[in-house]
């Protein structure tokens, strides 16, 4: 599939170098709108702009609409307000609030003063809610009805709707305040009779969030109670809105990337969706605290000098010593890490999963430890190769024994005092797995081979 996309990529990028418009054409007309907005959001804007003019206007709302949200909103800042303006008015109020909180405020001020008065207002009351909450995420497009109607009034409504939700998979009763009292699925309402009055076919017990709830517990909810979409209330349990699960699924994409960027300490964002200056802020802290654990680590090992000198061969297996280490370690912290994310590492689990890591981490690293001990037979000249070749067995087992339990420990330790572990956990594991695991290499060295 990827593959694939490329060679589509390739293919468009060939065509707008070559200025070839009616071989564009052609091209995009075979094509759906997916596969089109999956190659826009990796041109650059020009580029973009080409290919949208190229496109029949009935097709450029439902293309953008498909897009990143970030890359559509570039695209609709270099279009003239008049122009955006008629492109966001085809589009899903939910996707429009996404593009337009991506624009500064001169040119949101432009396109909405472009647009129906009332389509901007509501915009505008979409637009102040934080857009990483269930306000900010939430379709102000809903069907509502009274727990008094039937279900026949209900099938009406929704049969005499002008222009129905694109994903309206349920029904909300709602009393005379506007307050959330129950929900009907259309499949309720298809197999229920008629004359049956809603508040006898409804669920009453409503999974519900608030507009401030965080887009990470919304997509949460969502997935644990297999929903369409979860309803929006505000603190008296009115009615605001719903999160369809289109936008759950963008969250857990967005939220699983910033998680592994985070690890990685590059960011929350991909390297295209920030600036040099912006990749350069992100970076250098986390890059401060990896050079600070190196020189560290090279500060400790400074007692050891005597040690290599007298037997060099030891020298030989420190980076994989380390390294073993450090692979461990990074394997635990995404483990737990993952695992407090999507709440699967709970208070009752985390002795099991301690132990079970550690453990993990000794059993491979005896495994390991004694294959990569073979290798010192051959390398090992004037020190007993047995006793070197423990050394290096041991030393890797302790390695990864430590790695296996610093990796486990430390999210743990941060989630507690309140530090977001997908952040901090990566400087503090490569640290203490490079000093602890081979100041532990040459301990063994100094009382096995009797330096």
């Amino acid at each position: 599939m990827a593959a694939t996309r490329t060679r589509k990529i390739q293919i468009l990028h060939t065509l707008l170098r070559a200025g070839d418009n009616r071989r564009l054409r052609r091209t995009l007309a075979r094509q759906d709108d997916v596969q089109i907005a999956s190659q826009l959001d990796n041109l650059d804007v020009e580029d973009q702009l080409r290919v949208m003019q190229l496109l029949p206007n009935d097709r450029r709302p439902e293309v953008v609409e498909a897009m990143r949200h970030e890359t559509a909103a570039e695209l609709v800042a270099r279009l003239a307000p008049e122009e955006a303006a008629k492109l966001l008015d085809e589009l899903e109020v939910d996707d429009v609030v996404d593009i337009l909180g991506r624009i500064d405020e001169e040119q949101l001020r432009q396109i909405l003063g472009r647009l129906d008065v009332d389509d901007a207002n509501e915009l505008e009351e979409l637009l102040a809610y934080d857009e990483n909450t269930a306000g900010g995420l939430m379709s102000p497009q809903y069907f509502q009805i009274s727990p008094d109607a039937t279900v026949g009034d209900a099938l009406s409504m929704i049969q005499d709707e002008e222009e129905p939700p694109e994903t309206a998979f349920y029904v909300y009763a709602v009393d005379v305040d506007g307050r959330l009292v129950g929900v009907c699925s259309l499949r309720m309402l298809v197999i229920s009779r008629p004359s049956e009055k809603i508040r006898d076919v409804m669920e009453r017990d409503v999974v519900r969030v608030t507009a401030d709830t965080d887009q990470e517990e919304v997509a949460e909810i969502v997935s644990r109670y297999d929903l369409l979409a979860v309803p929006v209330v505000d603190e008296f349990d009115v009615m605001l809105g719903l999160v369809e699960v289109d936008d759950v699924v963008d969250v857990i994409r967005e939220e699983a990337t910033e998680d592994i960027l985070k690890m990685a300490g590059a960011g929350e964002e991909l390297a295209e969706a920030r600036t040099f200056s912006g990749s350069f802020r992100v970076r250098w802290r986390w890059l401060l605290a990896a050079a600070a654990g190196g020189t560290a680590a090279a500060l400790s090992l400074s007692g050891f000098d005597e040690a290599l000198a007298s037997v060099p061969a030891l020298a030989f297996f420190m980076p994989v010593v380390a390294g073993m280490g450090g692979n461990v370690g990074m394997q635990s912290s995404t483990i737990v890490v993952r695992g407090l994310a999507v709440g699967f590492v709970e208070a009752s689990r985390v002795r099991r999963l301690v132990v079970r890591e550690v453990s993990l981490g000794a059993s491979l690293g005896l495994i390991y430890g004694l294959l990569i001990a073979l290798a010192s037979v051959a390398v090992g000249e004037g020190v007993d190769p047995l006793r070197l070749g423990a050394v290096v067995m041991l030393g890797t087992a302790g390695s990864m024994t430590i790695a296996a339990a610093v990796g486990t420990c430390t999210p743990l330790v941060l989630d507690r005092f309140g530090v977001d572990p997908a952040v901090a956990t990566g400087p503090f594991v490569t640290t203490s797995v490079d000093v602890m695991g081979l100041i532990f290499y040459f301990w063994l060295a100094t009382v096995l081979i009797g330096i």
